[in-house]
């Protein structure tokens, strides 16, 4: 089993700031460090404010 670890306080609030659809976003760090975790958190904003699912494009890659 993975050992949780607690976030710092600052990456939490610079994920919730990337994460908030009102702001332009371009989110690129290491492996693990929550950059799937914010794309689904922007889009389930999106969702969540009726933004229709149709006109949502999320896109990830990977090198």
């Amino acid at each position: 089993m993975k050992k949780a670890y607690p976030i710092p306080s600052d990456t939490a609030t610079s994920q919730a700031r990337a994460a908030d659809p009102g702001n332009s976003a371009w989110v690129s760090a290491n492996a693990g460090s929550g950059k799937t975790h914010v794309l689904a958190q922007r889009v389930i904003r999106l969702l969540l404010r009726g933004t229709d699912p149709s006109k949502i494009l999320c896109l990830t890659y990977t090198r």
